[in-house]
């Protein structure tokens, strides 16, 4: 964006708000010094928008406004309820009231009197990703505790910048530190160089195009950055879909400063840091405790207590939650269960294998430490129950973690789960292309026994499968499988990376492998199919050090996976049979 003193008429006042950008700005202890050093140092004819969220007492006159008009031009106002947003303008929040954004307007909410822990900064921040997506900016400075973490991740999920105080200068290092150890903040910063970067962010040439909620990009350089980021990670994002990648991509473009997508593509065979921050942009986790309220009522009240009723004491409750990120999703189910277990005074083992391709996610997941933030999602007797409260902010009880069993596993190429009560893959098909969606669905379709139960996100469904399942809530994306699959066909674990020309115009392919066609092949693979289905056998690919890469056919009647541990291993997964 450039600047410009623009004259005072109808038409130019119209596109000098078009150009202005909202920025959210959250404080908290220490956060006051580092407020008038921020806005300070913003250029003089700085036309944004701020919208200041500072941790303040309802019972005392807030003095922000005067103080912070000593160190800007910018025009300060204390929001009303329902205000509209204008450019060049500071908007500070009343001491009493919360503040989130809905259709463009400011709306103000009274603080909870009842609730031990407010965090402001993360209300705004989510309804700011919401309303802005990819326009949506937040800076987080000095301050305590952890608010602002969960608000950030919001904003990252809908492609929108963070910039964080360097913890170092923050008087106060708790918020800054707590979002930086996200992983998804771009940039970390002085106070005063700030408003510089803010600049060099907004006015970026235009590399990816938005256009009508679409992305134009060059998809032949966007291949080969994927190709990269596989080459380098050992993670294959190809099969993804493009244009969400794409919209990850340009900010980091316009955060890197370069001026074209291959320019970007240079950089990153350059930089190795530059290639892990791309690739946990890629795998942003979008996930919280008990997300979607109404899912886990459904699940709480009416699938649980059905579950566990079924069960005899000598059996194992198993449940596969897939792209389980840090771990909320797999910690809640176990919460649930316990609660359930209890209620119906039975003793059930309960296996949640809880599956993702990035191992930091797993990490963390395994360690079960959550932000103090978390109590916005927790209902306080669980909290109580099933957390330590700790320094760094509340840990997983030792009962509840033994529930849950991290893995690594990529559920495109890598053998399923099998014979499993419940599956859960909520918000991960959304990314994958189509097709790929379709053979994903294949694999969980086959890890779930007869009368299991799918539970995907509210944006996806069993529309390419729905012969197999009945719904118990098609609103909320619940399934119960009615027929089950009996085998996985040879290619459904098969990765190709031809399948990214799929969405590549002929003229743009010239530089990529072009795919080769195997009739005889293709005969002998559909052929070896008719015959295992015919006769309910199985095959099985290995490498040479036994670990199962294909599996084709009735599979799980001569190997299943371990209960008290995760493999793919052939002689692993034999040996228990042998042992029982």
């Amino acid at each position: 964006m450039t600047k410009n003193h623009f004259p005072i008429t109808t038409e130019n006042t119209e596109n000098k708000i078009a150009a202005s950008r909202l920025i959210a700005v959250g404080a908290s202890a220490g956060g006051l010094e580092a407020l008038k050093v921020f806005f300070r140092n913003l250029a003089e004819d700085d036309n944004n928008s701020y919208v200041v969220i500072q941790h303040l007492s309802p019972d005392y006159k807030s003095m922000m406004g005067e103080l912070l008009a000593k160190s800007t031009n910018l025009k300060i106002e204390e929001i009303k309820d329902n205000m509209e947003i204008l450019p060049g303008r500071i908007y500070l929040i009343p001491p009493v009231s919360n503040l989130v954004i809905q259709n463009g307007m400011l709306h103000l909410l009274d603080k909870p009197k009842d609730q031990k822990l407010n965090l402001p900064i993360d209300m705004f921040l989510t309804s700011l990703a919401e309303y802005k997506k990819e326009q949506a900016i937040a800076v987080i400075l000095s301050g305590t505790g952890s608010d602002g973490t969960r608000g950030i991740r919001a904003i990252k999920e809908n492609d929108g910048m963070v910039m964080v105080q360097d913890p170092d200068q923050a008087k106060f290092d708790g918020m800054p530190k707590s979002a930086i150890q996200t992983g998804l903040v771009d940039y970390v910063l002085d106070v005063e160089d700030m408003g510089e970067e803010l600049i060099n962010f907004i006015s970026a040439p235009v590399v990816l195009h938005f256009k009508e909620g679409n992305i134009e990009y060059d998809e032949n350089t966007l291949s080969k950055i994927l190709h990269l980021i596989n080459e380098k990670t050992g993670l294959d994002f190809r099969e993804y879909k493009h244009s969400t990648l794409a919209r990850r991509v340009a900010r980091r473009v316009n955060v890197c400063k370069c001026n074209s997508l291959a320019e970007y593509y240079h950089t990153l065979k350059d930089n190795e840091e530059e290639v892990n921050i791309l690739y946990r942009e890629f795998l942003i986790g979008v996930t919280k405790f008990f997300r979607d309220s109404e899912v886990w009522t459904i699940l709480r009240d009416t699938v649980i207590p059905e579950l566990v009723t079924e069960k005899d004491e000598t059996e194992v409750l198993k449940i596969w939650d897939v792209g389980c990120s840090t771990g909320e999703e797999a910690y809640s189910l176990a919460m649930f269960l316990n609660e359930e277990i209890e209620k119906q005074e039975k003793h059930i083992e309960v296996k949640i294998f809880a599956t993702d391709i990035s191992q930091k996610h797993l990490d963390i997941g395994s360690q079960g430490v959550y932000s103090e933030s978390i109590v916005a999602d927790v209902a306080p007797h669980l909290l109580q129950k099933y957390f330590i409260s700790k320094q760094e902010g509340y840990q997983v009880v030792e009962k509840i973690r033994r529930m849950v069993i991290f893995s690594k596993h990529n559920i495109i190429k890598n053998p399923p789960f099998s014979n499993m009560d419940m599956v859960f893959c909520r918000n991960l098909l959304i990314y994958f292309q189509p097709t790929i969606q379709k053979k994903a669905l294949n694999v969980l379709h086959y890890g779930l026994k007869e009368d299991g139960v799918l539970v995907l996100g509210t944006s996806e469904s069993v529309q390419t499968h729905r012969e197999y399942f009945q719904d118990i809530s098609r609103k909320w994306k619940i399934y119960r499988n009615v027929n089950p699959r009996r085998r996985l066909n040879t290619e459904t674990l098969h990765s190709s990376p031809n399948r990214l020309l799929e969405n590549v115009p002929a003229r743009k392919r010239r530089d990529l492998p072009a795919p080769q066609v195997n009739k005889k092949q293709k005969f002998i693979s559909e052929l070896s199919d008719t015959v295992l289905e015919q006769f309910g056998a199985a095959s099985i690919y290995i490498d040479s050090d036994y670990n199962i890469l294909q599996a084709v056919g009735e599979f799980r009647k001569y190997a299943s996976l371990p209960v008290n541990g995760f493999s793919t291993n052939l002689l692993d997964m034999l040996g228990l049979i042998l042992s029982t």
